[in-house]
This record gives C-alpha cells, sequence and structure tokens, in this order.
C-alpha cells in the first residue's frame, strides 16, 4: 500500500463564530481527515470549557446530501473506539492556558483500512465543514476562551495512493438531540438505509451517570417484531469498558478548596493531581465521580484551606468519555455482520428517561 498526507490547513485562523468550508479535491481515497484545533484561554481563566464544546459541527457533504456529520466530541469518542487510543486531549483552565484537541474522522474500521475509505471522485462537488462557536460554553473574554481570532484549524487528509479496493464507507451521523424528561419513554425512528455498525447516545448533565440519566435501551424493529437488545444502560457501559477498556488525559485545573471541576470521563473519573506553585500545598479529591472532581486544597505552612484559585496539574483517568455509551453491532471489522437495517420497515429507539440531561445519538452506518 502506498499512502500520503495531504496538509489542506495548517493552524488556519478561524473567527469566534464562523464555518470553515474545504473543497475535496482529491482523485485518491481518503481514509480519514486528521482534524485538530487549538485555542487560547482568558487571561483570568477558563473553568470547564474544552475545545470538545466549541467545535459544534464536523460535515462531509456534497451539495444538499450529508456524507457525515458529528461534533467534535462525537469525533473524539469515535477516535477512542475505533484505534483504541487516546486522541490529541489537552484541556486546560488556566489563565492564557493553551488548549489543543485532535482526532481522526474514519472512514473505514481503521487508519488505511483498503476496503472503506472515501472516494472523492464519486461525488460532484465534496466539501469538509468545520463550524465554530466559541461561546458555546461562555462568552470568550477574561473567563472563557480569549477574545478575538485565535482559533486554529488543521486539517490533514491520510489519503491511499495506491492498495485500496473500496467497498464503501463508514458514515457517521447525529440522528437526533434532545433534552431528556424526568419520566417515560422517548422514542426516536432511526433511518434504515443502511447497515448499523455502531450507535454512540450521549447523556449528559453535571453531576449524573449515564445510566442515572436514560436508564434503558431498547432496539424494536417493525413494532417488536424483532428486538435486537432490551438492555439496563449500567450493563451496556460495564460491557463497553470490558471492550474498550479505560482513557487517560493531562488535565490543567484552576481551583481552589471545596469546589468541583468538570472532568472528561463520566463514570468512575480517577484524578491524579499536583500543585503548579512552589508553595507548600496539600491536595486531596473528596469526591469524583459523574464526571466531576471535588477538590480540597489546602496551605501546608498556615494551615488553612486555600480560598484563591490556584493552578493545580494532573492526569484525569476515567471512562464514558462525554459521557457516551457505545454500542456495537456484530463484530467491529466485519461488515457482513452488520445489523441489517434495510431489512425493516421501522426501526425505533426506546429511550427510558430519569433525569433532564443533554441527550445525542450518532449513528455509524456502513454506506
Amino acid at each position: 500500500m502506498k499512502t500520503r498526507d495531504a496538509v489542506l490547513l495548517y493552524e488556519d485562523v478561524q473567527a469566534d463564530t464562523a464555518t470553515e468550508i474545504l473543497d475535496i479535491d482529491l482523485a485518491d481515497p481518503i481514509s480519514a481527515f486528521y482534524i485538530e484545533v487549538r485555542s487560547t484561554n482568558g487571561a483570568t481563566s477558563n473553568k470547564g470549557n474544552f475545545i470538545s464544546d466549541i467545535v459544534t459541527k464536523i460535515e462531509v457533504v456534497d451539495g444538499s446530501e450529508v456524507l457525515a456529520s458529528i461534533n467534535f466530541m462525537h469525533l473524539e469518542v469515535l477516535h477512542f473506539l475505533k484505534t483504541g487510543k487516546m486522541p490529541v486531549m489537552f484541556p486546560s483552565e488556566w489563565a492564557s492556558g493553551i488548549q489543543r484537541h485532535g482526532a481522526m474522522l474514519l472512514f473505514g474500521h481503521y487508519l488505511w483500512d483498503p476496503t472503506l475509505c472515501l472516494v472523492p471522485t464519486s461525488y460532484k462537488n465534496p466539501q469538509l465543514k468545520v463550524t465554530f462557536n466559541k461561546a458555546a460554553i461562555r462568552a470568550a473574554g477574561a473567563t472563557g476562551f480569549a477574545a478575538g481570532d485565535n482559533i486554529l484549524l488543521t486539517v490533514v487528509a491520510k489519503v491511499i495512493e495506491e492498495g485500496a479496493s473500496p467497498l464503501g464507507f463508514l458514515m457517521q451521523k447525529q440522528i437526533e438531540s434532545f433534552t431528556s424528561a424526568t419520566s417515560g419513554d422517548k422514542r426516536i425512528e432511526l433511518p434504515t438505509d443502511y447497515p448499523y455498525s455502531m450507535l454512540l447516545c450521549r447523556f449528559y448533565v453535571s453531576g449524573s451517570d449515564i445510566d442515572a440519566v436514560i436508564t434503558d435501551l431498547k432496539l424494536t424493529c417493525d413494532t417488536d417484531k424483532f428486538i435486537p437488545f432490551n438492555r439496563k444502560v449500567k450493563q451496556l457501559d460495564a460491557e463497553a469498558l470490558a471492550a474498550f477498556g479505560w482513557g487517560e488525559a493531562y488535565h490543567n485545573i484552576f481551583s481552589s478548596n471545596g469546589l468541583t471541576s468538570r472532568l472528561l470521563w463520566n463514570k468512575e473519573p480517577r484524578c491524579a493531581l499536583v500543585t503548579a506553585t512552589t508553595l507548600p500545598r496539600a491536595i486531596s479529591i473528596s469526591a469524583q465521580t459523574a464526571g466531576q472532581a471535588t477538590i480540597g486544597y489546602y496551605d501546608l505552612a498556615t494551615p488553612t484551606a486555600i480560598a484563591v484559585d490556584e493552578n493545580i496539574a494532573g492526569r484525569v483517568a476515567g471512562h464514558a468519555l462525554h459521557a457516551t455509551l457505545p454500542v456495537i453491532f456484530g463484530i467491529y471489522g466485519k461488515p457482513g455482520d452488520y445489523f441489517p437495517a434495510p431489512n425493516y420497515g421501522k426501526i425505533e429507539l426506546v429511550l427510558t428517561q430519569a433525569v433532564a440531561a443533554t441527550c445525542e445519538i450518532v449513528l455509524e452506518q456502513k454506506r
């Protein structure tokens, strides 16, 4: 196999709210796009506000036809699940700190998959679109991302110049986004056009585990004629942990005693933190669960609790990245095992709701 990297953009400056549109004018099959985004925090801090939040949509389109449509959180989760490795993730809350995240939009089961890749020449006007909203969490400024055009976008196409035998590609799309209720079932009709390889379910609200937000998940075909699964979310999450394992990333936190910090992982987060000052400090974690940690932070010289936020550095591990649950259909990497959605007239995902939260459903299909 003969491969090459085509750098489409390198640290191209983006406005606070903008959509970068790139024509995909390559002739050879594309295995993946590597997409990296950097930005700088404000002069005071940027608490609980990640690069993952401000890249609100990544699309591959051909005119009005959508070939992929997800946000950066979905991209990072898919990268982790499909490669078994963490994406580039350096979240920081520090004053003027630089945040840098990067992940691959993979069109196959793995990088350089010769049979599943995007063939640009199959389409009239294929384009990659990346949409930003720097104020998605809070306004740009001293306590958010810094004001001004300082989002830097890098895009690299991973091209198979020789050796590919394309039979299609894996297409990822967000199917639904909604706020869950505190009780009752939510029914979502899924497409039946292509086989399913993977389903991603993101259930996020600060301080709640994903299995507390949505307790049960059911897939039903043709009004319960066939039910592929009807499961407790906590058990599906346990199976996902067994299949994909834990993740870990460096995380720079800005905190004083008793404050709660947002983490990347929803389930069983574990923090290993050290002070970033030369002063005598002691750090403890009084609670670390449901995507957040409460920090005990003390001055050993006095001794007293630290009342003014300071820089803290460390590593944070856990699972259920971005409060997301994956469901795999068949043996991943064997398309013949994928769920044959076209065989059914109607397919619904039924979610049993328990807590109000942001819920997003992403479907990966073999097209």
